[in-house]
């Protein structure tokens, strides 16, 4: 029905992931006309003709005053947790926003003091440093076990970092990012339970959760009622390739606390786009079937690189949720030198582990969610340059 293999056509047309001038100087390299990105975290797929069409018809119209968010978005968002989640959110808990990050950024500096210590899981999004540091508070990282190639917590060692370090705020990453580990509904109410005790405001990031690969994923909107301080912040920009747009939303049952933050946005005149809110409204109205056979490929995806990657020294980190891929190179001990010589002798373009939140040693990240076609060209340029960089 959908033809992944058909993906768009990005080259010189301002995509960061396909901007030769931004790769050229990022990776230190000439000429990046031929090169493989597989490194941010957007999707080269073309969206469904039910989501293009009538947003080209939203635009045609050529309206694009000043606006008021209309009842359909917030009803698309409630079935959408409902259908995809099984979850039932109340519409005042909605809180239409500006990008996701940017959106967390006005939070952390709203709910917390200068000085607040706030735990992040680690290895953590990297840019939860920034959104911790640039607003002048104290990061505190629980460095995650590994378990059978799998993260975990020790509930008691977060019980008693919590303890020692005064947490206020917890930022997490549901799933995980970057191994993609979703977390289990027992691993949320242990979290829940630690942050009850000490009144620890919680920020769960769900923009990848609607890529579940297998009933793995659930929601921190599940346990609104249950601990008021709980922010869920979502949005449809990794699920249909939009951040361009930049529109998320965050989901808040303390009415204190979701007023405060609704006039610090207002204040500070950071209100969503009316196209964002248009094409949220119909991702969500209309892309449920897209997102189903997304999924599939997804999976077709990874199989084909993690059997491509299966070699001595090389081990994979099968994501629960996502189309990334957490990948631990052995002997290699500067993982920055390896992605930019990699760049430079190979033109395959990763992520390092190194733009994460410490405990990254060895790693490097790969986004598998474009065409088949340049996965098998690319990966084994990966193998190959791997097995000669380590002799």
């Amino acid at each position: 029905m959908y033809n992944f293999e058909d993906i768009l056509q990005r080259r010189n047309n301002g995509s960061k992931k396909w901007n030769e001038e931004y790769i050229e100087k990022r990776f230190k390299v000439k000429d990046a006309a031929n090169y493989y990105p597989l490194f941010i975290a957007d999707m080269d797929f073309k969206l469904p003709k039910e989501v293009i069409e009538p947003l080209m018809e939203f635009i045609a119209l050529g309206d694009f005053g000043y606006f008021d968010i209309k009842e359909e978005f917030y009803n698309s968002i409630l079935k959408w947790y409902k259908d995809r989640y099984k979850s039932e959110i109340k519409r005042e808990w909605i809180v239409p926003s500006i990008g996701a990050l940017s959106t967390m950024n006005v939070m952390v500096d709203k709910l917390f003091k200068k000085g607040d210590s706030i735990l992040v899981f680690t290895p953590a999004y990297g840019p939860f440093k920034d959104v911790v540091f640039n607003n002048g508070m104290n990061l505190v990282s629980y460095k995650m076990k590994l378990n059978n190639n799998r993260y975990s917590l020790d509930f008691e060692e977060v019980k008693a970092l919590v303890e020692k370090e005064d947490i206020k705020g917890l930022i997490i990453c549901n799933p995980h990012n970057p191994s993609g580990r979703c977390w289990s509904k027992e691993e949320i109410n242990d979290i829940i339970n630690i942050c009850m005790e000490k009144n620890i405001i919680i920020i769960s990031d769900e923009v990848h959760g609607d890529l579940d690969l297998g009933n793995n994923f659930n929601t921190f909107s599940d346990y609104l009622n249950k601990y008021k301080n709980i922010i869920v912040l979502s949005s449809p920009n990794k699920t249909f390739n939009i951040a361009g747009l930049e529109i998320s939303t965050f989901l808040c049952s303390n009415e204190e606390m979701k007023n405060s933050l609704e006039e610090e946005l207002s204040k500070r005149k950071l209100h969503p786009n009316r196209v964002g809110t248009r094409a949220l409204t119909l991702c969500y109205e209309n892309g449920s079937p897209w997102v189903d056979e997304l999924i599939k490929n997804i999976k077709e995806n990874l199989d084909l690189t993690v059997d491509m990657l299966n070699v001595e020294g090389i081990s994979t980190m099968v994501p629960d949720a996502g189309y990334l891929l957490w990948v631990k190179f052995d002997n290699i001990s500067d993982i920055d030198d390896f992605i930019i010589k990699l760049a430079q002798e190979k033109k395959v373009l990763l992520e390092t582990g190194s733009r994460f939140i410490k405990d990254h040693e060895g790693y490097l990240r790969i986004n598998v969610a474009t065409s088949k076609a340049i996965l098998k060209e690319a990966i084994p340029m990966i193998v190959e340059f791997y097995k000669e960089y380590i002799k």
